[in-house]
């Protein structure tokens, strides 16, 4: 039987930001304008399929770009490569931005932090390189994949303390060449699961309790309703939702 994914993505600029330096691929598709509906894929799994939220890193030469290259050049690669080539592609991603520095000086420094799935036939991997997350969601709770490369590690509102903002690696995000090692979660492909991937303006704004209840079986109105949420409790920063789910083809 065919497994089919089904996902469903969308960005915003946010409650407080004058524009979007987050940045959604799925598959061949990437968006970074503010959307105000969510956009839904089907995808057979006989041939890779890869979903990524990108957020451009603020304060920093054109986030918007950094996220923009980093999201359309990694998702093109896995697309077509699968889950087995993740470390491969993210590093060869990440040279390309630094490649791009030489060529356009201005630019030097802009960065991107990345979270993913990638997935083909029955290999599913999870993958980040600094602090935007993937949860699993499981019995009405969200279990999370990725880990935060922060000082802090996997904050999350209530905590002590305020949450670090610095990224102890990125794509990009220094003058220097500095490598990569994505953070790599690995599953087999399980008929129902359902993934959550975000940029921290999500999870920041939404204790995770509150988040894993409004996922429910229908994926577009759970982002969407995801999304509402976080400009309804004045989010500072960008918001991306991406909603993965397992599912069997059906019945000719």
């Amino acid at each position: 039987m065919t497994i089919l994914i089904e996902a469903v993505g969308i960005t915003h600029r946010g409650a407080v930001r004058e524009n979007n330096e987050d940045c959604i691929a799925i598959g061949f598709w990437v968006e970074q304008g503010s959307m105000e509906a969510a956009r839904r894929f089907e995808h057979p799994l006989d041939l890779p399929f890869a979903c990524l939220v990108a957020d451009g890193m603020g304060g920093h030469n054109d986030g918007e770009k950094a996220s923009q290259l980093v999201a359309r050049s990694l998702a093109r690669r896995l697309s077509a490569q699968g889950p087995g080539h993740i470390g491969p592609a993210a590093r060869a991603v990440n040279a390309e931005l630094y490649a791009q520095f030489k060529e356009q000086p201005e630019l030097a420094g802009m960065g991107s932090t990345v979270v993913g799935l990638v997935a083909y036939q029955k290999r599913l991997a999870i993958f980040n390189v600094g602090d935007s997350r993937a949860y699993r969601v499981n019995e009405g709770k969200l279990v999370q994949l990725s880990i935060d490369d922060t000082a802090t590690g996997s904050w999350k509102p209530g905590d002590e303390g305020e949450r670090s903002t610095q990224l102890l690696q990125c794509f990009g995000g220094r003058t220097t060449f500095t490598d990569i090692e994505p953070n790599v979660h690995r599953e087999s492909i399980a008929a129902g699961s359902t993934y959550l991937m975000c940029s921290d303006g999500l999870y920041e704004t939404i204790p995770a309790e509150r988040m894993a209840a409004l996922i429910g079986a229908d994926l577009v109105a759970s982002a969407e309703a995801l999304l509402k949420a976080a400009l309804a409790a004045k989010c500072r920063d960008n918001v991306t939702i991406a909603l993965v789910r397992i599912n069997d083809a059906p019945a000719a």
